[in-house]
């Protein structure tokens, strides 16, 4: 697009009273939106809390021993509704790793309180919050929330297509 003058050099904005700012391009849009992204992105592993300049950081180190760990454990049932996809596991609203199905994967945290859901593209499990003690093992069951006669979840309750309980003991 060119000016009156035929140059390709943006006019300036004279009705604004100053000079006009020369247009990024995409990528520098972009780059820009990444450093935002970044930025905001948090800055320790899951599950680790950020070191704080407090006096209720000693507290803390005594309710949690250093190095205490948690371990989650997933199973998937098998059935033959998402048999070739994988769930994405994602705790605290990030994707950690992921299920297949007829399999078992374990997840070693912090101990302390998450919130787990699984996603496959748009359909997900409800939020569990879930309790981790230290040094405790918690069992969890998933799989798709029923077969062809419950397909209307996948459109209209995209929420509620998986199923995520913990484990019976037994």
């Amino acid at each position: 697009m060119t000016s009156e003058s035929g140059s390709d050099a943006p006019e300036p904005a004279e009705s604004q009273g100053e000079a006009a700012l020369p247009k990024l391009s995409i990528w520098e849009r972009m780059r820009r939106g990444m450093a935002d992204h970044n930025a905001k992105a948090p800055r320790t592993p899951l599950g680790m809390p950020e070191v704080v300049d407090d006096d209720d950081s000693a507290d803390a180190a005594a309710e949690v021993a250093d190095g205490a760990t948690a371990e989650l454990v997933l199973e998937r049932i098998h059935h033959y509704r998402d048999t070739i996809r994988s769930y994405h596991v994602l705790i605290e609203g990030q994707r950690v790793g992921q299920i297949r199905d007829d399999k078992t994967e374990s997840f070693v945290l912090r101990p302390g309180s998450y919130t787990l859901r699984l996603q496959l593209l748009w359909i997900f499990s409800p939020r569990i919050v879930v309790e981790l003690p230290a040094g405790s093992v918690t069992r969890m069951v998933c799989g798709p929330n029923g077969g062809i006669l419950q397909a209307w979840r996948l459109f209209l309750a995209p929420a509620t297509a998986i199923f995520l309980r913990f484990a019976e003991e037994g």
